[in-house]
């Protein structure tokens, strides 16, 4: 059971339909909003092979606050339950780090990258709430060093069906890469895949690198990087050095097939299995997790 607690000063906060008032201090840092994606809402703590969740589809928001000042997790989630609870939530999760799960709990969840969010994981507060009409969120807060960190990942359902579209049509691929970026600076490429432990692409013709090679084409002021992600099998510097090379063999071919572009305009970066979008627990999860991502970056002068 969340405990009030008196004398908490609160700020306000909106991102969509959720009305909040953050501890004072707690400052927001980042968003990110994906106009159709799949959250995993955690409704049970990590069993040994998997965290239990629901999948909700639609308009999905990522804030991340910090703060200089060091709050106790448990003391964040009690000024923010609440109010949640006000607002038609019902509590589907509240655990805290070794409790939830610790390491595999944590790496089930699409968590931010450093610096956007940071996580202790011997001492985190999670939580979860659901309304009945399948609006979902969940709450990650943590602290490391001298600042309080916390991620609020929203999602609202969709009202109306998505049609059906063939998974290679060219024109798909290229609004929602240039969508993404315009909104959220990020897109994930979502139709390469690699192999476990491998950098190789199994094609030689991906929608989504076609797509990007014209916006790049298009918006010739424009610089990228390309970020390379695994899944959590095998050592962390393996994992590192695997990812930056998915990265380059993604760059190699797009340059390979649009030589205009500059070299200079397309960066690499591997950050191994710390950012990834499913659970490393099922073999789904991980074939997932195993991609490379597109961000805007700024040009250099």
């Amino acid at each position: 059971m969340l405990r009030s607690f008196a004398f908490l000063f609160l700020l306000p906060f909106s991102a969509q339909a959720i009305e909040l008032k953050m501890p004072i201090g707690l400052v927001e840092s980042h968003q990110v909003e994906q106009g159709l994606a799949t959250l995993n809402v955690p409704t049970g703590v990590w069993n040994g092979a998997e965290v239990p969740s629901i999948a909700l589809t639609g308009q999905a928001t990522t804030t991340t606050f910090h703060s200089n000042e060091i709050r106790k997790p448990e003391v964040v989630a009690a000024a923010v339950w609440p109010q949640l609870e006000a607002q038609g939530y019902d509590l589907a999760l509240h655990c805290a780090d070794q409790t939830c799960g610790g390491y595999d709990f944590r790496f089930s969840l699409p968590v931010l990258p450093p610096p956007q969010m940071f996580v202790d994981l011997g001492d985190y507060v999670f939580l979860s709430g659901m309304k009945t009409d399948g609006e979902g969120l969940w709450v990650l807060i943590s602290r490391s060093l001298s600042q309080t960190h916390v991620q609020i990942t929203h999602l609202r359902p969709s009202r109306a069906p998505v049609p059906a579209l063939p998974e290679a049509l060219p024109t798909h691929a290229g609004g929602a890469l240039e969508a993404d970026l315009n909104t959220s600076g990020r897109h994930v490429l979502a139709d390469l895949t690699f192999d476990a432990g491998s950098a190789r692409l199994d094609k030689e013709n991906f929608a989504s690198l076609q797509a990007l090679g014209a916006y790049l084409t298009r918006h010739s002021d424009h610089s990228i990087a390309l970020i390379g992600h695994t899944d959590s099998s095998g050592s962390h510097q393996a994992n590192l050095d695997l990812s930056k090379q998915r990265a380059e063999a993604v760059r190699s071919m797009l340059l390979r097939q649009f030589p205009e572009i500059s070299l200079t305009r397309v960066g690499c970066e591997g950050i191994g299995y710390f950012a990834p979008l499913a659970s490393n627990a099922t073999a789904e999860g991980r074939e997932i997790n195993r991609r490379v991502e597109v961000v805007l970056v700024p040009t250099a002068p």
